[in-house]
């Protein structure tokens, strides 16, 4: 006869390693999901900032030629840097950089921001990077 003594407590910690992994990855793949969300947002903020990089002054020169661009391609890659800076301290994407602003046309920003985000509940002491990029554009508008 063989005896069963403990092995209701090897059975319990058992179940509970699983089910804190399960909670953990949940938790993780959450917190992913919304720096996903967050930089698309910020990509979305720094599009349209960099979209109304217009310079007004040649816009409305006289003999401004009809179809002329509108967005110098320096002027929306300074003015989507100025706008990451503030968005990504007010979004919690401290670590949120700029890989590319252009505009292929004259009338269009687009931007590309990307962000290193730990995998594991954003703690950055723990093992783990998943790398998030996001792309955004916008067309300038003529006041």
């Amino acid at each position: 006869m063989s005896r069963d003594e403990g092995s209701a407590t090897v059975l319990t910690v058992g179940l509970l390693a699983v089910l804190l992994a399960v909670v953990v990855t949940v938790a993780s793949v959450t917190h992913l999901q919304l720096q996903r969300a967050r930089l698309a947002h910020a990509a979305d903020e720094v599009a349209l900032a960099a979209a109304d990089a217009i310079d007004l002054d040649a816009y409305y020169a006289d003999g401004a030629p009809a179809g002329a661009p509108l967005l110098d391609p320096a002027r929306v890659a300074t003015e989507a840097e100025e706008h990451l800076a503030l968005a990504s301290a007010r979004q919690g994407l401290e670590g949120a950089v700029l890989t590319s602003a252009s505009s292929p046309d004259g009338a269009t920003a687009e931007v590309t921001l990307a962000l290193r985000s730990p995998l594991v509940l954003g703690a950055p002491w723990l093992p783990g990077r998943v790398d998030l990029s996001a792309r955004a554009s916008a067309r300038a508008d003529v006041p």
